[in-house]
């Protein structure tokens, strides 16, 4: 798993370079950071990192926030301890953990940025993909409530369960192309559905497709989102 302070550094870090000051110009640094994580190893354990990191930066930008001492700042008696070229040091090796957390070492803050949006704009493609498997499973689930009420009450009625138990078939044709970890819950009864994709394009989502955004696990002041698909009305708060 990422380390938090290395995640949050290297965000800061591309939110100074960028002059990000509006929200929504972070938000877009924000986004392409969590598709940079989403496509690495441990990726849920990732995701809740950094959207610790992302809130609490986030935080800082409010009215009025409370001083605190910079994440680079020395305490006087450690600054005066150190001649100057030990505080460069310092310096340097902190920058270099923030920017090793989400790219190779050698990059700059400038090429980190430009790295996580070239991997963002990658991503984009692949959110049509992910809707349109959305409405196969939504196909699906209304040809079950047609010819298997009874079936498809009894696996989904309650509680959400994975599409690879519901219809094992349509889950091992999930486009290759979609990102690693990506998923499908479904809950369904005889007349009513909610198809969700789990979070690995989610960021994307919220910016392209917000109304596909579940309202119901995402709440209006956290950034990002867990989960985002398809409805019906009358399940929208499930």
């Amino acid at each position: 798993m990422m380390q938090p302070e290395k995640i949050t550094q290297a965000i800061r870090k591309a939110i100074v370079d960028r002059d990000a000051r509006s929200p929504a110009e972070r938000e877009k640094i924000y986004a392409a950071a969590r598709i940079a994580v989403g496509r690495q190893m441990n990726g849920g354990a990732n995701a809740a990192v950094i959207e610790a990191a992302i809130s609490a930066i986030e935080a800082s930008f409010a009215p009025k926030p409370e001083k605190k001492p910079s994440i680079f700042a020395l305490g006087p008696a450690i600054r005066n301890s150190l001649p100057p070229i030990g505080i460069g040091v310092l310096f340097g090796a902190l920058m270099v953990s923030a920017v090793w957390a989400l790219m190779p070492a050698s990059q700059d803050g400038n090429q980190v940025l430009e790295s996580l949006e070239r991997r963002y704009n990658e991503t984009l493609p692949q959110v049509p993909v992910a809707v349109d498997f959305l409405r196969k499973v939504s196909d699906s689930v209304i040809a079950m409530q047609k010819s298997d009420r009874a079936g498809l009450e009894a696996k989904a009625a309650k509680t959400f369960i994975q599409l690879r138990k519901l219809d094992p078939e349509l889950a091992a044709q999930m486009p290759a192309s979609l990102p690693r970890g990506s998923s499908v819950i479904v809950r369904a009864n005889a007349f009513d559905f909610k198809i969700l994709f789990n979070w690995t394009l989610c960021g994307a989502v919220q910016m392209t497709h917000p109304a596909m955004v579940d309202g119901v696990r995402t709440k209006a002041d956290v950034l990002g989102c867990p989960y985002f698909g398809l409805w019906t009305p009358a399940a929208a708060n499930w």
